[in-house]
């Protein structure tokens, strides 16, 4: 079932194929017509695998009423407890203050419990920058400000193309403006991050497409280069979807993808990232892989189909081809190279299907 591999030609199936109308037809006449409350339930497994993906730091305190918790990353004390005072000021019961350094910023950030982020620092001594793109980078879907000096306006707007929300001066900023800003900067991010999910989101599944996979994945190998991790991608395909939708209709073929994403994300962990890419094809990043990730992934996934398959009552048995391959983040160059390794690996898996049987 696992394969390891080195390089593999560019070309890959996006779709599985379709039939002509009279097969189309010919498999209505066979399809088990899926009940309303078995779509319902497909429709809450799709809207739970899109919660489940939580971004680290956001919270959703502006939306359920409780305070809006601002990390104010400062190496100046009086900056931070002068940004409490304003908030104070404005709103006492709306804003929560919580102050860090710029060197325990990302251990902070990381706990999580975070509605935005507001950097009291220069930017023109480009320490500011670094640690913004640091901290964006760990949790990119908390929305950052800047509050500095009127000298740093001319980096405001460097600043807003990589990312953050707005750039406030100093002098210019009182109680209420500030209050204002955080509260349209955490809108205006979350309107953002629901047409990004509109980008990046698979919606028959509620996994992530190809290219919030390869968005995402190119994240995490930033992160993990900082620790010198190895990391892991698994290329997953779903055996004979062709055979599927051929004799029981396109709407079982749906429900055997569904299947497929449902074992994946059992299998691996909450923080691994999983992905639908193609029509009948998966991918999996994992940080912090070991020597024996692979033998024991591909186990697990073997015994969660074959459990499934026992016990689900589909009008289909699924078998899934699992290809890996690993690489340290220190060398890698991109996460687009390590999937083609283990699209060749998958390959080899089967073939070795093909020749078993």
């Amino acid at each position: 079932m696992v394969g390891r591999g080195q390089h593999h030609r560019v070309e890959r199936r996006v779709l599985p194929p379709r039939r002509s109308d009279g097969e189309r037809r010919l498999g209505e006449r066979r399809l088990d017509v899926i009940s309303l409350d078995e779509e319902r339930r497909d429709q809450a497994e799709r809207r739970q695998a899109t919660d489940r993906r939580q971004p680290i730091g956001r919270r959703q305190g502006e939306a359920s009423g409780e305070k809006i918790v601002v990390l104010v990353v400062s190496d100046q004390e009086d900056e931070a407890r002068r940004i409490r005072d304003l908030l104070h000021g404005a709103d006492p019961d709306r804003f929560a203050v919580a102050a860090t350094t710029p060197q325990a910023s990302l251990a902070r950030l990381a706990r999580g419990g975070v509605d935005v982020v507001l950097l009291a620092m220069s930017l023109s001594a480009r320490r500011g920058f670094a640690t913004f793109i640091e901290l964006r980078a760990l949790a990119p879907a908390v929305p950052f400000l800047f509050i500095s000096d009127a000298e740093d306006q001319r980096n405001g707007l460097e600043a807003v193309r990589a990312g953050a929300q707005d750039f406030l001066v100093t002098s210019e900023v009182d109680g209420p403006v500030l209050a204002r800003a955080l509260r349209l900067a955490i809108e205006r991010n979350r309107l953002h991050a629901a047409l990004l999910d509109l980008a990046l989101v698979d919606d028959l599944t509620g996994l992530y497409n190809r290219r919030g996979f390869l968005t995402l994945a190119t994240r995490d190998l930033r992160l993990a280069r900082r620790g010198n991790e190895t990391l892991l991608v698994a290329f997953a395909d779903l055996d004979d979807l062709k055979g599927v939708n051929d004799t029981a209709g396109h709407a079982v073929g749906d429900r055997a993808l569904r299947d497929t994403a449902a074992l994946l994300r059992q299998t691996f962990r909450d923080s691994d990232l999983v992905a639908r890419i193609g029509g009948d094809e998966y991918a999996v990043l994992v940080r912090h892989a070991g020597p024996e990730s692979a033998d024991v992934l591909a186990e697990r996934l073997k015994r969660q189909v074959r459990e499934f398959n026992r016990r689900a009552a589909r009008p289909y048995q699924l078998s899934v081809s699992l290809g890996f391959a690993t690489h340290k983040a220190s060398t890698l160059g991109s996460v687009a190279g390590l999937l083609d390794r283990a699209d060749r690996a998958l390959y080899r898996d089967k073939r070795r299907k093909r020749s078993a049987s």
